[in-house]
């Protein structure tokens, strides 16, 4: 059985797509990726990345994208209306595989005439459902809007929503695609996302499969904290991380407000903060009521390894999230995580058992949770359904039912 990974961008750090191959690969799979870039040197010749012309369209479709999304509603996100892409279904790892799953590829790698070029080869295409824009009309979370179940316009990202906007033309362009093949399936990485996807109208009565992301094995708990990036102390530390920290998904504003209330309480001298990711300001961090150890954005995996061996507590402040990588990483390393009941962090996240799941949006609620943490000493651990034979077992199930399709 041949698989074809397809991504827009492969990277050393965190990247599912990668840990999703290696699985497979580990577990006798021919498995293989194709995406558009790398910001990592390979030494796995079933990694291939594309040339020139390709990553020239990706950088045109992203200054589109900027200048059609300029007036848009920061709050909720981004929306993508892919304009350029890459026919790919010519490619040898394409053409040559059993299976094509298709990750996160769009950045303007692949669009919709894309998307049919590949479905026409009448192979089973596998589209892994990283966050909501598969099913809607352009917006990658819908928070509180539920177009999705009916027909997507007035779309609430617009700076001018309207039942003729980007978002009904996109979600109609959609329709007809997903209503013209009989060979597309979707993994959704999250029950949570599974009950959004199977509610939503574009995939109505498509087969849509529940199956965990895995976790990367350079992802472990060390003997003894890390003090890479921070001198151990008598002081608990308090740890947050993302790509994008200022992404309105992260919710990042709640935990400076959880972190304010904690300073409120007089806990000033007792815990400090280390912070990965990109963004952070110097007048954010001067809003923090604790000592902030700043390490910027971590490209590897075994430096992101290494911040969650010094952290006491692990923080996921999301406001809309799939199944954040972030906490599987933490808890892997023993590091116990506090969030919000929000998306499928309470599919990771057991309440005061490896972690603390606060009440939706409440900053005082994920100050109290960790609180409760570090006072408590809650150690990090992973889920029984999150162990490799488990997830690859499922993508093995999977194989299996679409050799029928």
């Amino acid at each position: 059985m041949k698989i074809v990974h397809v991504q827009y961008g492969a990277s050393s750090s965190g990247n599912y797509t990668i840990t999703l191959h290696k699985l497979m690969k580990s577990n006798g799979v021919d498995s293989s990726v194709l995406a558009l870039f790398s910001n990592f040197v390979p030494d796995d010749p079933k990694i291939q990345f594309f040339g020139k012309l390709p990553n020239l369209k990706s950088r045109l479709d992203h200054k589109l994208q900027a200048r059609l999304n300029k007036e848009n509603n920061k709050e909720f996100g981004n929306f993508s209306y892919p304009k350029f892409g890459t026919d790919i279904s010519g490619h040898p790892l394409v053409k040559h595989a059993d299976i094509i799953y298709i990750h996160w590829a769009l950045g303007g790698f692949l669009n919709l005439k894309s998307f049919k070029k590949i479905a026409e080869l009448g192979k089973p295409v596998v589209f892994v459902i990283h966050d909501m824009w598969i099913f809607t009309g352009g917006c990658h979370y819908s928070f509180e809007c539920d177009n999705f179940k009916t027909f997507c316009r007035s779309c609430q990202v617009l700076p001018n929503p309207s039942d003729f906007d980007r978002s009904s033309k996109l979600f109609a362009k959609k329709e007809q695609f997903f209503n013209s093949f009989e060979n597309l399936f979707f993994v959704s990485p999250s029950k949570w996302m599974e009950k959004n996807a199977k509610s939503s109208a574009l995939l109505k009565g498509k087969s849509i499969t529940q199956i965990y992301n895995s976790v990367s094995e350079n992802f472990q708990e060390m003997p003894s904290k890390s003090e890479k990036f921070i001198k151990r102390s008598n002081k608990k530390i308090i740890g947050f991380g993302a790509n994008y920290i200022s992404s309105p998904y992260k919710g990042f504003k709640y935990l400076l407000e959880a972190l304010q209330h904690l300073g409120n309480r007089g806990l000033n001298e007792k815990y400090e903060i280390l912070v990965f990711g990109s963004n952070l300001s110097d007048e954010v961090i001067d809003k923090i009521p604790f000592k902030v150890h700043y390490t910027g954005y971590l490209s590897n995996e075994n430096d992101i390894c290494e911040a969650y061996n010094s952290m006491d507590v692990f923080v996921v402040s999301s406001v809309a999230d799939n199944l954040p990588t972030t906490v599987l990483e933490s808890l892997r390393c023993g590091t116990a995580v506090v969030g919000f009941e929000t998306g499928g962090i309470p599919e990771m996240v057991e309440h005061k058992m490896n972690g603390y799941l606060a009440k939706s949006l409440s900053s005082e609620d994920l100050a109290d949770g960790i609180s409760y943490c570090l006072e408590e000493g809650l150690r990090g651990k992973l889920k029984a359904e999150f162990a490799d034979e488990a997830i690859m077992q499922s993508h093995l199930d999977l194989f299996a039912s679409l050799k029928h399709k």
